[in-house]
């Protein structure tokens, strides 16, 4: 068994992220939708292991890190940013992939959400693990069609380019199991996993900034408080399905604290933000 391999998906609303995230974990756990509001308001995250010998004895573990959607126009810069320091939190021992998730074109949120990661939550280096996966793309398995998409992707993105270097660009279609094309879909959809599993097997390196446990030793008294706040309004929330067995009283000291809790988790969201932006010391912007 090898060590866990940390994968974390960026990229814009509605561009398949956590359709990537199924298809890459084979699984249906991550919200899948095509419309321009994030079903992914905070991260989420799969681990699956994956054998790598006809025998089924040697196996890769992944720990795959689905983050909130770019561009999301419900959460502040401030919001995106304690959402990506809660995934730096999730990989302590270090990172192998970036999964950049583009359908073929980029936004000055993606470029800016990536100049975050790399100079608030990582560092310049952040660019050699990062691969952008190209999503909805029919001829993934025309390798002539591929190269005159990665040329066209690399002419029209000069500026995103420039910060990346040389990247890989992986190409696959994941389309959706609904109607009557669920079952070619479904095909299409393994294929592409194979793809993706090909890949990130030849990934060996694993990439840990210097500042990854100063930034988590920063922040991670706040998260670990934030983690028992949101449990525990977890436990109120079913109690409150429930509220019909309480009387007039009990209900109204129940919904208090819970706003008092959400307040509090708030808070604290917003301390972690401001821990990981004291790295560059400026305030991160996301327009």
């Amino acid at each position: 068994m090898t060590d866990t391999k940390n994968i974390i998906l960026i990229g814009r609303t509605g561009n398949g992220k956590s359709t990537l995230a199924n298809v890459l974990t084979n699984s249906n756990e991550f919200t899948e939708s095509a419309g321009s509001i994030s079903e992914t308001r905070g991260i989420q995250i799969k681990e699956f292991e994956e054998a790598i010998d006809t025998s089924g004895k040697q196996k890769i573990k992944y720990k795959v890190i689905d983050t909130v959607g770019i561009g999301d126009t419900r959460l502040t810069a401030q919001g995106v940013l304690y959402r990506l320091a809660e995934a730096s939190y999730h990989i302590k021992e270090g990172l192998n992939q970036i999964l950049f998730v583009t359908n073929g074109r980029f936004t000055k949120e993606e470029i800016n959400t990536f100049g975050l990661l790399k100079s608030v939550i990582f560092d310049k280096r952040v660019a050699e693990y990062t691969t952008i996966v190209r999503t909805n793309f029919p001829d993934f398995e025309d390798q002539n069609e591929c190269d005159s998409d990665q040329q066209k992707l690399r002419n029209e993105n000069e500026s995103l380019f420039n910060i990346l270097g040389v990247c890989k660009i992986i190409y696959i279609d994941n389309p959706p199991l609904k109607g009557r094309s669920a079952a070619i879909n479904r095909d299409i959809r393994e294929e592409s996993r194979k793809r993706l599993l090909i890949y990130l097997a030849t990934c060996q390196g694993i990439y840990k900034p210097e500042n990854l446990d100063a930034m988590n030793d920063r922040i991670g008294g706040y998260m670990t408080e934030n983690e028992k706040v949101l449990q525990e309004l977890e436990n109120l929330k079913k109690v409150s399905e429930e509220e019909k067995k309480l009387s007039e009283e009990e209900k109204r000291k129940l919904t208090e604290h819970i706003k008092s809790l959400e307040a509090q988790s708030m808070n604290l969201q917003k301390q972690i933000a401001a821990r990981a932006e004291e790295r560059t010391g400026f305030l991160c912007t996301i327009l």
